[in-house]
Parts: structure tokens; sequence; C-alpha cells
């Protein structure tokens, strides 16, 4: 098997479910991988603090691909961003008003500086204390005029009926956005060209690097374009039961026993 490039999703994927890692046996990944010219990409959901904080002890060691693919950092700098439209804003905070009574996360409006979320949103439950303590610069306002930052990505989590509300959008938005989940009630509204596939794709051609010489781990439907590109696409043990219809290959083991790390060194 010739590999050069390794890309993994965060959530249920690489992280354990106390969003740990095992630094040293991930270390010991890198290690290997770096002697055989190969390069370890992170692909997630997060927004890109979030991912600079968990591999704060990894600097400069790994590439990026953030917000599902809305922006990439490549050899320390940002780029490929895409936004949303800015007229997609109002419909996906309309269409969220009417599932309210399944809002378990509040609506939120990731910008590259700054998170916006409606006072009204972060009055639903514990979304403020939660978005607080997830997303830096978390700024209330009034109404969608006041989101005057450029947004990569929308999130929301529901409790009930996410399928309903992303058909909804579907339905209303059409080709201008591209809706997807990671599972566990949790939707990211993005560009409609946005996806890992095509942040993989991105990071492959800057590094000249073919799609048959990629593997890539998931465990989520925001993970299936790029399980489909890569020439050795890996799903969890504990996937979304949707990514075992397909002709994946399959960890060694779960999120909570490093099944990434045990893979790739099984493989490298």
């Amino acid at each position: 098997m010739t590999l050069k490039l390794i890309a993994s999703d965060l959530d249920a994927t690489f992280l354990r479910d106390d969003k740990t890692i095992n630094e040293a046996l991930f270390r010991e990944v890198l290690q290997k991988m770096k002697a055989q010219n190969m390069q370890f990409i992170v692909a997630t959901g997060n927004h890109l603090q979030k991912v600079l904080e968990y591999f704060k002890n990894f600097e400069g060691e790994y590439q990026i691909i953030a917000n599902n693919g809305a922006e990439v950092m490549l050899d320390g700098e940002v780029q490929n961003v895409k936004f949303l439209p800015k007229e997609a804003l109002k419909t996906i905070f309309s269409v969220t008003e009417k599932y309210l009574d399944d809002v378990a996360v509040g609506l939120a409006f990731n910008g590259q500086s700054t998170t916006y979320m409606l006072k009204s949103q972060a009055a639903i439950g514990d979304t403020f204390k939660i978005s607080s303590e997830y997303f830096e610069n978390l700024t209330l306002v009034d109404s969608i005029d006041d989101v005057v930052e450029p947004i990569l990505k929308s999130t929301i989590v529901l409790s009930h009926n996410e399928v309903a509300y992303m058909n909804d959008l579907k339905s209303i938005l059409g080709k201008v956005v591209h809706v997807t989940t990671s599972g566990y009630g949790a939707i990211d509204i993005v560009n409609a060209d946005v996806n890992k596939a095509n942040a993989l794709k991105y990071i492959a051609d800057a590094l000249h690097v073919d799609a048959k010489d990629i593997m890539a781990f998931g465990d989520g439907l925001n993970d299936m374009e790029m399980l489909e590109y890569v020439g050795h696409p890996v799903a969890m043990t504990n996937s979304d039961p949707e990514l075992f219809k397909h002709d994946f290959n399959i960890s060694v083991a779960d999120n909570q026993h490093d099944g990434v790390l045990k893979t790739i060194l099984e493989n490298v």
C-alpha cells in the first residue's frame, strides 16, 4: 500500500469521547509517517481555533480542514475559504424558528474571527453556556442584520426532527447551501461547494498527491464525501450505520480505544 496523506475526522473518530488525544501514541504515529514522507490532516466540522487548541502540542506537524471544509490551513496559512451567501442567513433562521421546540443548542453563525448568535437562540436551554465554552468571541445580536462578518458555517443541534429540518432547508435553498450532519442531532450548513472531500482535494492538489494514495477516517454522514474520494477509506467501528452500507474498510477499534492511531500503525 502506498500512502502519502492520512486524513481524520475528530469527534467520535480521532478524539475520545472526553475530547482527549492519546498524545504519546499520536507522537509515535507522526514520527513513523514523517519517516515515510507522509502527512497527517485533521478534517473536521470544528472551527479552526478549536482544532489548534486540541493539537497545541503538535504545532506545525499537521494540516487542517476546518468547518467541514469551509476553510483550509495548509503549512500554517489559511486558504480556500468559502463563505455562506449572505442572503441565505435569514432563510436559515426563518426555518429554525419553525423548530424551536426541537432545538437543543441554538443556531450559531461562525465567522473567521467571531461567532454570532441571536439572543433569542442563546436563551434556549443551556445554549449560551455551552456555546460560550465552545466558541471563541461569541457575540449576541438582536437580528441577522447585525451579523457583519462573512459567515463560514451555520450550526445547530436538534433533539428531534433533524431530518425534517435538513429537508426543509434543502427544499428552500436548493443548491445555494450544503446541509450535512455529524450525527447526534448536530447540523451544519455551509456553502454549496463545501465538503471535506473538496477541501481534501485542494490540499492533495497543492501537494501533488493522487486520491488513491490517501487514507481517510470518519464516523458520520459529513465524512461520506471524503471517504468516497480517497483510495483507502476507513469507517470507525462506532460509525453511523449508513457508512457500513458502503465498501469502506473498518477501523481496528473505536474512538475510545484509539482506533484511528492503531489502524494507521497497522498500515505504515
